[in-house]
């Protein structure tokens, strides 16, 4: 059955952006943050969004727009394996770091060498750690950006593919790490947590009781066709939503959705599929709305889906 489609109390509104926030401030370094937020009216909420490995800050710029024009300042880091800088450090790899480089997935040598950074520990901390610097530096962020809230707003994690799993992370997710068990590092500045194609148990520290911990409201997107580092399939990307308690928890999968969940941007080489496009921007966003802007009538929304969302067929399961 088809439900209407979800319409947000905010109206869309145009978008500002800025490509480098906080240059040089010691939070990020010389990866500057990339913002947007909406133009004509104070943001009621914070995303911060983790790019999957490989990526960078620019990109998922259609999501992150769609969030932006309805009321969040949405603040995207750029992490040491945007794979830009894997070439400008590790020149033995015999990349132009100002190339482009998106088709690095289909070469090899690099392609082993980032899922190296991918399962490397180090890299797991890393990340983690410049997100939480990015939360102790939101007074300057909202300074460079929109300016500063009157009052304290809510903030959400998001992330995709490694991006997810660096979101799980500070949703409270635990991990084994090497000679280290039963790791957390959850931030409670994050009131909840959107999760695109994220991982299951038996990689990078996952493992049966890791989502214990994870109580806070959580929404989990994957597809049919999504496919794991290992080759994980849907069913195990769904374990994120699984095995965590109950309470704000949230599954779509979309069907023959791809790794890409019907692409993020319109100017790269995904596969883009508007339907699961438009079916992740409504449902991301209603789940920010209902979550970090306790909006009935998006939790409502959250509550009718069935199987489909517009012409985009899916398996929705909340608990």
């Amino acid at each position: 059955m088809r439900y209407p489609a979800y319409q947000p109390d905010i109206a869309a509104t145009a978008v500002a952006e800025d490509g480098n926030v906080l240059a040089g401030h010691p939070s990020v370094g010389a990866r500057a943050l990339v913002c947007r937020w909406p133009q004509d009216r104070a943001p009621e909420g914070v995303a911060v969004f983790c790019h999957g490995l490989g990526s960078n800050g620019r990109e998922y710029a259609a999501l992150s727009a769609h969030w932006a024009a309805h009321g969040y300042l949405v603040i995207h880091p750029t992490f040491r394996d945007a794979i830009g800088i894997v070439a400008r450090e590790e020149r033995q790899l015999g990349l132009d770091p100002d190339a482009d480089l998106s088709a690095w997935t289909g070469l090899p040598a690099i392609r082993a060498r980032l899922h190296e950074i991918l399962h490397s520990p180090e890299r797991w901390l890393e990340r983690v750690a410049v997100v939480h610097a990015v939360m102790d530096a939101l007074p300057a962020i909202f300074d460079a950006t929109c300016g500063r809230p009157k009052g304290t707003i809510p903030s959400a994690i998001a992330g995709h593919s490694f991006g997810a799993y660096t979101a799980q992370l500070l949703a409270g997710a635990e991990i084994d790490m090497p000679d280290d068990p039963a790791r957390q590092f959850g931030d409670e500045r994050f009131k909840a947590a959107v999760l695109l194609s994220a991982q299951g148990r038996d990689q990078q520290g996952l493992s049966d009781g890791s989502w214990d911990a994870m109580t806070g409201p959580a929404l989990t997107v994957t597809g049919t066709l999504d496919r794991g580092a290992k080759g994980g399939d849907w069913h195990w990307k769904s374990e994120p939503f699984e095995l965590a308690p109950v309470g704000g928890k949230y599954l779509a999968v979309l069907e023959d959705g791809d790794h890409y969940l019907g692409g993020f941007t319109d100017c790269d080489a995904q596969r883009h599929v508007p339907v699961q496009q438009q079916a992740v921007k409504q449902i991301t966003l209603a789940f920010l709305d209902a979550h970090l802007r306790d909006r009935k009538a998006a939790r409502d929304w959250l509550g009718s889906i069935d199987n489909e969302v517009g012409d985009c067929r899916l398996l929705f399961k909340r608990k």
